[in-house]
């Protein structure tokens, strides 16, 4: 009975070109056994381009090695296709496969990056990628990245004018057991919802079975539209994930320290300590990387967060006292791996 393509699951499998590619392309191994089993390779497939074109390409055996070969360089010449390009290959049926390829690591709304080393943890998202309307740069954001059956949350903040996820890919490549050189692919969907495909090293897609993972319940970062508990009295109360490199100050926390009046030590009150603690800490602040202001954060917040017992990914609920001008940590709950 033939195979029907609404059935049909095959892995996608992708290639980092080099020049022989732009004539004869090598199917990976893994990919040729997934698809096609032993000695059961097709002599031709369709490759169906983004743009409508289709392209029937001869499949060719040497030394062991399956190859796209008669008909790939039409392909390559369609595209313009040179080194260094990335190609993916989304199996529609066991003979015909969607292309999409990469230009400087984009294709519509998906992006592509190499795993880095785990000293590492910051993947720049492209420009074009984010939505026009939001200032990343003042509003650090969790968004939600989706595998096929897991859900993670990881912060997306801004570095040296760039914009990419940080805190929270570590927990992904653990969850995952992924290793240095996967292929990362991040699908932008509505609002901060990304979808997350692995491919090995060797290219061929990665298939995850459902894991526990750890909570997903923490509030946005710094979002000036995030839903804030406002107290009578002038006191506000908000969440935070810790980061490991800086603490921004919310703008409107920023508003009612009256920073924007000028620089000046805060008094920080660490209410969830026995006894509680109580010293003024320094703020600085820094240009939006759209001109229209600036943004405030905490100095030193590596010796802040000694001294609060604060650790990476913990969940700080802070508030605000606008008469007595007190920033007060009051609830520490630690981040906590949960196993499977």
């Amino acid at each position: 009975m033939a195979e029907s393509s609404s059935s049909f699951r095959g892995p996608c499998f992708c290639r980092h070109m080099n020049k022989a590619d732009e004539f004869i392309m090598c199917v990976p191994d893994a990919a040729v056994c997934k698809l096609w089993g032993v000695y059961k390779c097709p002599t031709n497939v369709d490759i169906h381009t983004e743009d409508g074109r289709v392209f029937n390409v001869g499949l060719s055996a040497a030394k062991g090695k399956i190859f796209f070969f008669h008909g790939w360089s039409k392909v390559v010449e369609h595209l313009r296709l040179t080194i260094g390009c990335l190609v993916l290959f989304n199996p529609i049926d066991s003979t015909t496969f969607k292309l999409t390829y990469f230009v400087d690591g984009v294709s519509n709304s998906t992006f592509w990056t190499y795993l880095l080393p785990t000293s590492s943890q910051f993947y720049v998202i492209p420009e074009c990628i984010l939505p026009k309307h939001y200032d990343y740069s003042s509003n650090d954001v969790i968004s939600t990245v989706i595998t096929e059956n897991n859900t993670f949350d990881v912060l997306i903040e801004t570095s040296d004018g760039k914009v990419g996820f940080s805190v929270g890919i570590d927990v992904i490549v653990s969850q995952l057991q992924l290793k240095d050189g996967c292929f990362l692919f991040f699908t932008k969907s509505f609002g901060n919802f990304f979808h997350l495909k692995v491919c090995g090293k060797n290219g061929l897609e990665m298939n995850f079975p459902e894991l526990e993972v750890d909570e997903t319940d923490v509030a946005p970062i710094d979002a000036e539209d995030d839903v804030y508990e406002v107290l009578p009295g002038g006191v506000r109360h908000f969440v935070r994930m810790a980061g490991d490199r800086y603490f921004r100050i919310p703008d409107p926390v920023s508003r009612m320290a009256r920073l924007d009046e000028g620089l000046r030590d805060i008094t920080v009150r660490l209410n969830h300590l026995d006894p509680p603690k109580q010293f003024t800490h320094g703020t600085r602040r820094e240009k939006k990387s759209d001109g229209s202001g600036w943004r405030y954060a905490l100095t030193s917040w590596k010796k802040f967060m000694k001294a609060a017992g604060i650790k990476v990914r913990d969940r700080v609920h802070y508030s605000f006292d606008e008469n007595d001008q007190v920033l007060s940590v009051d609830l520490v709950v630690p981040y906590v791996r949960l196993s499977h």
